[in-house]
C-alpha cells in the first residue's frame, strides 16, 4: 500500500526501494544498500542522487566515505508543497503563452480526480443544467456517496439543476442512489432503457464535458468545447425521452412485481389484465406464492381479469397465501388463454407486460397516458356483467361450478353434453356422486323422457315445454345465468351473466314454469 502511495507522489520503483531501505535501516553506505536491495549499483546511485535533490535524504562524509541517512518523513510534504508552488508558477507562465481556445483538455487521475473534475461543475452560474449519461454502480460505492452528498449540497446552493441517466441495474445500491437523487431539489434521475455494463460515463454542462473511465486507477478526461457538449446533449435527450425498458428472465419478472409492491401502500390497488394461474414456466409458482403472501400481509389490493382456465388455480393460490375470503384479492374471468400468454399490470401511472415464453420477457412503460388508457380498458371489462365462453371444456367447468352450488335449474336441457362428450361428462358424474345434497331441476319437452339426464337420483324433471327445436339451454345456479347455444355441436357457445336483475327474472320465470 505504501509503495502505491509513494508511486502516486512521483517516486520511481527504484527510489521507493532505496528510500524505504533507509527508513527501515537508518544510516547506510551505498555498497550496503546495493548488497541488501539487490539493485544494480548504477540504479542505487541514480536513486540516491534523486532523493538528495528532493531533500528526502542527506549525505554525510567521514574520512572520505559517504553515508546516506533519511530525513524526517515530513520532508515528503515539504517536497510536495514545493512542487505545488512550482506548478502554480508554470500555470501562470502557460496562461501567458496560451492563445487558442480549442483543445482545452485536462486529465485527472484516481478517485480524487473524479472529485476534482466533478467540482468544476460548481463554477457555472445559477440556472445552468448539468447532465450525467451512463452513471454506473462503480460510482455508487459507499466511499463515493459521501462526496456526492457534499457535491449535491453545493449544487443546490448554486441553483444548478441536473438530470441523470443510470445504467439499467438491479443492484440495490444503484436503486437507492437513483431514488435519493430523485428526492433532491433540482434533480431528476432515470434508468437507461438498456444495460451494457459500460466502464465509462459522461457528464457535461454548458461548455464542459467530463469522460470518466473506470478501472483500478480511474481516469477522468475533461474537455472544454461548447459544440461537443451540444452534441452530447442531443444524445442524452434521445435516451431521456425513451420510456420503454425491456428485460428477460425470471429475475426480471421478480424485479418488476416487487417494484410494484414496494411502490404501493396498504389499501392501494394494482390491476392485471390476463392473469395466468397455471402452466407457468419453471420457477413462477414459487415466486408468485412468495409475492402474494407478502402482498396480502401488506394489504395491497389486486383486481385481476384472469384467463378462464386460470380462475380456479388463482382462487386456490390466494387462499393458500392468506386470503381465502378474497378481502384483498379480486378475480373475474376474462378470455381463454392466448397462444403466448401475456399479462398486463397497471399501477401508479405505470404499466408493464409479462410475456410467459420459455424465457419470459418484461416490457415496462413509464407513460401515464398509456397507463390511463389501459386502466380505462380494464375498468370497462371489469364492470361488464356478461361474458362469452366457447367449447366443451368450458361447459365442463360450468358443470363443476354448478355442482359446487348444489342446486342447478335448467330450461331445455336435452343431454347434448352427455351424448357428444361422454368422457368429459364422466368426471362431472363422478363429482356429482360425491356431492351430497345436490339437485338438478330440469324443465324440458317430452322427447327427452328416458334420457340419462333424467335418470340420476338427484335429477328432477318436468316436461312442460313444447318440442320446438330450440338449440338454447338456460342454466341457473348461484348468482349466474348461462345460456348455452348448441347450434354447432363441436363448438357450443355460452353466454354468462352475473347481472342480478337478469338472473332474478330468469329464476322467477323458471319457478312459474315449474309450478305448471
Amino acid at each position: 500500500m505504501i509503495k502505491d502511495k509513494l508511486q502516486q507522489l512521483g517516486f520511481s520503483p527504484n527510489e521507493i526501494t532505496v528510500y524505504l531501505y533507509l527508513i527501515e535501516n537508518g544510516k547506510s553506505r551505498a555498497g550496503k544498500i546495493i548488497e541488501l536491495t539487490g539493485l544494480h549499483r548504477n540504479l542505487v546511485y541514480t536513486s540516491l542522487e534523486s532523493l538528495l535533490k528532493k531533500k528526502l535524504v542527506s549525505k554525510l562524509t567521514s574520512r572520505g566515505v559517504a553515508e546516506f541517512i533519511p530525513n524526517n518523513p515530513e520532508s515528503i510534504l515539504e517536497n510536495v508543497l514545493d512542487q505545488e508552488e512550482t506548478a502554480k508558477e508554470i500555470i501562470i507562465e502557460l496562461h501567458k503563452r496560451h492563445t487558442t481556445e480549442a483543445g482545452d483538455i485536462q486529465i485527472f487521475a484516481g478517485v480524487e480526480g473524479i472529485k476534482r473534475a466533478r467540482n468544476r461543475v460548481l463554477n457555472y452560474p445559477a440556472g445552468s443544467e448539468f447532465y450525467v449519461l451512463g452513471a454506473t454502480n462503480l460510482t455508487s460505492k459507499p466511499e463515493m456517496e459521501s462526496f456526492w452528498k457534499r457535491f449535491h449540497k453545493e449544487r443546490e446552493k448554486k441553483k444548478i439543476s441536473q438530470k441523470i441517466l443510470y445504467e439499467l441495474s438491479s443492484d440495490p445500491l444503484v436503486k437507492e442512489g437513483l431514488a435519493w437523487r430523485n428526492s433532491l431539489p433540482l434533480s431528476k434521475a432515470r434508468f437507461l432503457p438498456f444495460n451494457i455494463d459500460s466502464p465509462f460515463w459522461f457528464d457535461f454542462i454548458d461548455d464542459l464535458l467530463n469522460i470518466g473511465l473506470m478501472s483500478d486507477n480511474p481516469i477522468t478526461i475533461s474537455v472544454k468545447d461548447k459544440k461537443i457538449v451540444e452534441g452530447f446533449k442531443k444524445y442524452f435527450n434521445y435516451f431521456w425521452n425513451q420510456r420503454t425498458i425491456t428485460k428477460t428472465g425470471l429475475d426480471a419478472v421478480e424485479e418488476a412485481i416487487y417494484d410494484q409492491l414496494n411502490a404501493l401502500k396498504p389499501g392501494e390497488h394494482y390491476y392485471v389484465l390476463g392473469a395466468l394461474g397455471k402452466d407457468y414456466p419453471p420457477g413462477f409458482h414459487e415466486l408468485y406464492d412468495k409475492f402474494h403472501t407478502e402482498r396480502i400481509k401488506k394489504g395491497v389490493i389486486t383486481k385481476m381479469l384472469c384467463f378462464q382456465e386460470s380462475y380456479d388455480n388463482l382462487k386456490e393460490k390466494f387462499a393458500k397465501c392468506g386470503d381465502p375470503e378474497g378481502k384483498v384479492s379480486f378475480l373475474r374471468k376474462y378470455i381463454n388463454t392466448t397462444p403466448i400468454p401475456m399479462q398486463i399490470n397497471i399501477y401508479n401511472n405505470k404499466i408493464f407486460f409479462i410475456l410467459y415464453e420459455k424465457v419470459p420477457t418484461v416490457i415496462s412503460f413509464d407513460n401515464p397516458i398509456m397507463a390511463e388508457s389501459f386502466k380505462n380498458y380494464f375498468d370497462n371489462i371489469w364492470q361488464q356483467e356478461t361474458y362469452t365462453l366457447q367449447g366443451p371444456e368450458a361447459l365442463q367447468k360450468i358443470w363443476f361450478e354448478a355442482l359446487d352450488t348444489k342446486e342447478l335449474r335448467l330450461i331445455g336441457a336435452r343431454g347434448y353434453f352427455i351424448d357428444y362428450y361422454p368422457e368429459l361428462f364422466k368426471k362431472i358424474e363422478a363429482k356429482a356422486k360425491n356431492t351430497p345434497g345436490i339437485i338438478w331441476r330440469n324443465i324440458v319437452d317430452r322427447s327427452v323422457q328416458g334420457h340419462a339426464i333424467t335418470k340420476y337420483p338427484w335429477s328432477r324433471t318436468k316436461y312442460n315445454l313444447s318440442k320446438i327445436g330450440n338449440p338454447n339451454v338456460v342454466w341457473l345456479y348461484g348468482k349466474k345465468l348461462v345460456i348455452a347455444n348448441w347450434a354447432d355441436k363441436k363448438k357450443p357457445i355460452f353466454f354468462i351473466s352475473e347481472n342480478e336483475h337478469l338472473v332474478q327474472s330468469y329464476n322467477d320465470y323458471f319457478e312459474e314454469l315449474w309450478k305448471q
